[in-house]
């Protein structure tokens, strides 16, 4: 099977303006202690690239990672140890609850409820994001629905 990979140039090295878009979320994010090499871009890239190809979903822009980066930036929780693993990690659960979730929620909300979580009942811990409070949530928006087709 072929993949896209939109994220990749024709020459297949990693496209170096999607790489510098997540360099340029430096600019706020340094204000919190946290800046991404380059290295860490291009790992969050293909770490992207590979949560897209395992749930089988396409993008056209890097704004998910983008926004992911901008919004969880100003957590409590986020160091500069481990803050690429954790964006890393937060893009992969974003597409896990997309797929999940059958896209009933937007791109947006997702990221803030995911925020919420993640800063509140969480408490910075992706595994309890993904487990707990993603898991109830997909399974309510789930029920949701088969309680809609059950009515017509």
């Amino acid at each position: 099977m072929i993949y896209l990979d939109i994220y990749r140039s024709m020459g297949g090295l990693l496209n170096q303006s999607a790489i510098c878009q997540v360099l340029m979320t430096n600019q706020k994010t340094q204000r919190h202690g946290l800046i991404l090499t380059a290295d860490e871009a291009r790992e969050i890239m293909e770490a992207g690239n590979l949560s897209l190809r395992n749930y089988n979903r396409v993008e056209i822009d890097i704004d998910v990672i983008r926004n992911m980066i901008l919004t969880f930036c100003d957590s409590p929780y986020m160091n500069s140890q481990d803050y690429a693993s954790t964006i890393i990690d937060l893009v992969d659960i974003f597409y896990y609850v997309k797929n999940e979730s059958e896209d009933r929620i937007s791109d947006n909300d997702l990221i803030n409820i995911m925020k919420d979580f993640f800063d509140k009942s969480c408490r910075g811990s992706t595994e309890l994001l993904k487990n707990r409070e993603l898991a109830l949530l997909t399974r309510i928006l789930k029920q949701s629905s088969d309680y809609y087709l059950q009515e017509e």
